[in-house]
């Protein structure tokens, strides 16, 4: 099983996902401090990170 490269396109994603996600977190959380903000901003561009790299690997694990 030969497992597929990130080319700039996927780094592109993650990156757009991750300030879409973290701007859309920062507008809904008004109530939280900078703390939390930053914290939930954090999980979400995590998140953003494993969604990309999940659709890149999934299908070299269903084949």
């Amino acid at each position: 099983m030969m497992l597929p490269h990130l080319t700039n396109a996927d780094i592109v994603t993650m990156i757009a996902l991750a300030l879409l996600g973290t701007l859309i977190v920062a507008l809904r959380s008004q109530h939280l401090t900078i703390f939390g903000v930053c914290v939930r901003a954090l999980l979400v561009d995590i998140g953003a990170v494993l969604i990309v790299l999940a659709a890149l690997f999934l299908p070299e694990l269903v084949l």
